[in-house]
């Protein structure tokens, strides 16, 4: 088996662990962007909350209990926000594997194609060998008779 083609093997190995990162890299952003509209969501809410009490007119009880909500509604605004962090980190983190995995491929590829050319060169000059000699026995042919 050619130098090449055992390079190619690597390739196909490299770019299938990148393959999987990329889906991994997917997952994640999906991810991020179910916790971005959650968040957002939260917001309109709690927002919706914070209008409609001031257009209410609550008794004092009514009132208290009213801000207890709209004070759990901001906690949960606060929570999300954190996962949204922590989604955001995990993208980062996957895209960075992504990043590592794709230059190990780009890399293996470059050698791949290195491999190539200097077989390409072997074989080249190796023709050139033959078509030398075949000339020479031709003109050795030719001077004995």
């Amino acid at each position: 088996m050619k130098k090449s083609e055992r390079m190619q093997v690597l390739v196909d190995i490299s770019k299938r662990k990148e393959d999987d990162v990329a889906k991994a890299v997917a997952k994640e952003q999906a991810r991020l962007q179910h916790d971005q509209r959650k968040l957002q969501e939260l917001k309109e809410y709690a927002e919706q909350y914070e209008q409609q009490r001031n257009l209410l007119g609550l008794s004092p009880y009514l009132t208290t209990n009213y801000q207890h909500f709209v004070t759990r509604l901001h906690q949960a605004v606060k929570q999300q926000e954190q996962q949204v962090k922590r989604s955001e980190q995990q993208v980062n983190m996957v895209m960075k594997r992504w990043q590592d995995a794709r230059a190990k491929t780009k890399g293996m590829d470059w050698l791949k194609g290195k491999s190539v050319g200097e077989e390409n060169a072997l074989a080249e000059k190796q023709e050139q060998k033959q078509i030398d000699e075949f000339a020479n026995r031709a003109f050795f042919q030719r001077m004995r008779s």
